[in-house]
């Protein structure tokens, strides 16, 4: 295996074109192997090439999204396993002795009071089963957030209504896989920990964040704006014709409350990200850190959820294989085009012929993108940050371009790669440098592939506004039972309220939380959700589970009776409520 001194030199001139292709503003790469440990750190500055910063900036500030489940999954871990069983702990852990395979909601009551019980999951699933998305709920992302990216949902909308669409939904899409990744198992997981211990943000402190010195995670607000500044953490977009801007969401997303964490995950720093993984790379090998043990390091790994021979989720994320395609499935660059041929790329094996598998974790949220590979069995990972979301998720292709160098790993079809134009201008170039030129070409590939997919929201999103006297009896508010959400369809007048007409705006209202103020358009006979501004501001999920954002208007003798949205499952009504 080469030093690290030589890893980042050879693959410097790659990630800073990777980061050029992708117009990532900062970069944070943290990689460790048998007790040696590196951190990098890049910036692309608004108008030059992307920078390898010669003096590394730990203190750069991620929002880690998916990647914080390893930290609810430790958790869980930690309760059912060590302080159930303590006799000296309080009866919230106790109430948890042996739950792995008892049905969730029947755990989850044991902890809360009447008016906080949830009614049974569709097929109950038990805690294990949520833990690894076996059997579990399917995605409701939409009814989690708006199509601004604004969570919607708080503990009392998810305990109210989170079994009745999870059942309805099961009906749907019954002729599914029992094995469906969501981010509703672990928000689910997570409202179990905060009842067991009182407070999630308090349990994750002391058992996880302090003994790890994990200095740079914030889960509150106070916390993060106290030991941080605004340019430590601020999140760009980038658009299908490159333009780059901050992106500023009206409030800080992700730590109001459990369901926001849970979803968003909390504030982190790739190198106290590499202090945890390192942490459990010592546990395993018999230096006990905290309540982690080789046990609970172990148990990390371990999961039901099995997809195929190569892969299966685990609490310690998706095991896969090197030679399969689980290595960057769950990032940007396959979910918003699943059908492109970067899914084909994998990794490969080492020159000996060994097959390597890791544990993987990819989390994004608009504005960020994170990647994490864990090899207990080879004391290595590789972590990589970026705050910038675009057609081209940097922190994918990063992560494996350093595994590649790391194991000398030989891709199955290098030998028909084209990476010509990112060459060395010579005649003999070696093995590696084809591959490192290869992923270069790669990027630009999937940049222009997503960069297509990107237009196309890009030129629904641009729509004229509909003046307000085109469809005057369209104002109003309108309730969806199901979801608990709100829509106020308002006319409009500007911030100076002095237009004589106004235009539609909608904002989508769930509890006490709200979307900004979006532009709503008629699109034939269909109206659509749009962006608040001429630059995109609409959240990653409308390519997924708000992919659909165009209502049907249902009219009577009366006027507008009613919206309705064909969801991923399920059609959504939203009924007129009176005056």
């Amino acid at each position: 295996m080469p030093s690290f001194p030589q890893i980042v030199k050879a693959l410097d001139p790659s990630v800073r074109a990777i980061l050029d292709i992708s117009d990532t503003v900062r970069c944070s790469i943290c990689y460790g192997a048998h007790h040696e440990k590196s951190h990098a750190t890049y910036h692309k500055p608004a108008a030059g090439r992307a920078q390898h910063d010669p003096q590394c900036d730990e203190d750069l500030l991620f929002q880690c999204a998916s990647i914080f489940k390893v930290f609810i999954a430790a958790s869980l871990i930690l309760i059912i396993d060590k302080l159930s069983s303590d006799p000296s702990t309080t009866p919230g852990y106790r109430k948890l002795d042996d739950a792995w395979d008892r049905p969730f909601t029947d755990v989850y009551n044991s902890l809360v009071g009447v008016q906080d019980r949830m009614r049974p999951l569709p097929g109950e699933p038990s805690v294990l089963q949520l833990l690894v998305h076996y059997n579990g709920i399917y995605d409701i992302n939409h009814i989690l957030l708006a199509p601004d990216g604004t969570p919607l949902q708080c503990f009392q909308d998810v305990v109210d209504r989170i079994s009745q669409y999870a059942k309805d939904t099961s009906e749907q899409a019954e002729r599914e896989s029992q094995i469906k990744y969501s981010n509703a198992n672990y928000i689910l997981l997570a409202l179990l920990v905060d009842k067991a211990s009182g407070s999630l943000n308090e349990f994750l402190k002391e058992y996880i964040f302090k003994p790890f010195k994990m200095e740079h995670t914030f889960l509150e607000r106070e916390d993060l704006h106290s030991h941080s500044n605004e340019s430590q953490r601020q999140p760009h977009v980038v658009s299908s014709d490159r333009r780059r801007r901050i992106f500023t969401p009206t409030t800080t997303l992700g730590l109001s409350d459990v369901v926001e964490i849970a979803w968003l995950g909390p504030y982190t720093s790739a190198a106290d990200l590499g202090r945890f993984f390192e942490g459990l790379l010592s546990a395993k090998d018999g230096k006990r850190i905290g309540l982690f043990d080789k046990a609970v390091v172990e148990s990390l790994g371990s999961g039901r959820g099995r997809i195929n021979e190569q892969a299966a989720y685990t609490p310690c994320g998706l095991q896969t294989s090197f030679s399969s395609t689980g290595p960057g499935s769950h990032s940007l660059n396959r979910l918003i085009s699943p059908d492109s041929s970067v899914k084909t790329h994998v990794l490969g094996k080492t020159s000996g012929g060994e097959e390597i598998s890791a544990f993987y974790l990819a989390g994004s949220a608009t504005g960020w993108a994170g990647t994490v590979y864990f090899l207990p069995n080879k004391h290595t990972f590789v972590i990589v940050l970026t705050n910038t979301s675009g057609p081209l998720d940097a922190s994918d292709l990063i992560s494996r371009l350093y595994l590649q160098e790391i194991f000398g790993l030989q891709p199955p079809k290098a030998i028909s790669w084209d990476g010509s134009n990112f060459l060395p201008s010579r005649t003999t170039v070696t093995p590696a440098e084809r591959y490192r030129a290869h992923y270069v070409a790669l990027a630009s590939q999937i940049f222009d592939e997503k960069a297509l997919k990107f237009k196309e929201l890009e030129q629904l999103d641009g729509q004229p506004d509909t003046l307000t006297s085109d469809c005057p009896d369209l104002p109003g508010r309108y309730f969806c039972s199901r979801n608990g959400q709100y829509l106020h369809i308002i006319d409009w007048k500007g911030e100076d309220n002095k237009k004589v007409d106004g235009v539609l705006r909608i904002v989508i209202q769930s509890g006490t939380k709200s979307s900004q103020i979006l532009r709503f358009v008629k699109r034939g006979e269909k109206f659509r959700i749009c962006s608040p501004e001429t630059f995109p501001v609409l959240a990653i999920d409308c390519f997924d589970a708000w992919k659909n954002l165009e209502f049907d208007v249902e009219r009577d003798g009366g006027g507008v009776k009613s919206l309705s949205r064909q969801g991923v499952y399920l059609k959504d009504i939203f009924i007129r409520e009176n005056p």
